[in-house]
């Protein structure tokens, strides 16, 4: 049964079952409604720290105060964040690489796909949807 009462769940033509079906999903995976996806951090670290930053991959390990120990910069809200994060690189091609410190909530959206850049695909197509909403007529900018 649908999530409208129909019979069938149709995410192709059915916007409720569509959004219902992507709140169940996020629900599953342990989203923290109001918890930030990630905090932009810069890197200091020297290679060998920064090996065994990232060797946890997506899944939050260390505390603020940990990564700020081992090199990585973090901005007021991230070194006051109080949850495990993870140390994240995005390669860019030929531009220097990005880092983020992300949360449990950024490891949720991994759990349909283990890709960083896929998390923050479908964070910044968020934002930009959200963005678009916000102010009707507007083209929403969404990041590079």
């Amino acid at each position: 049964m649908n999530f409208a009462g129909g019979h069938r769940v149709d995410l192709f033509h059915n916007r409720e079952d569509i959004i219902r079906s992507v709140a169940n999903y996020f629900q599953a995976f342990h989203w923290q409604p109001g918890l930030p996806t990630h905090f932009a951090v810069r890197v200091a670290a020297p290679a060998t720290e920064l090996d065994a930053l990232l060797r946890p991959d997506l899944v939050p390990s260390f505390s603020a105060a940990e990564l700020a120990a081992h090199g990585v910069l973090l901005d007021a809200d991230a070194a006051q964040f109080p949850g495990p994060l993870a140390l994240v690189q995005l390669q860019n091609g030929d531009a220097p690489e990005q880092y983020v410190a992300a949360t449990a909530n950024f490891y949720a959206v991994t759990r349909y796909n283990w890709s960083s850049y896929y998390a923050m695909a479908v964070l910044e197509l968020g934002q930009a949807v959200q963005e678009a909403r916000a102010q009707p007529g507007k083209a929403a900018s969404v990041p590079k």
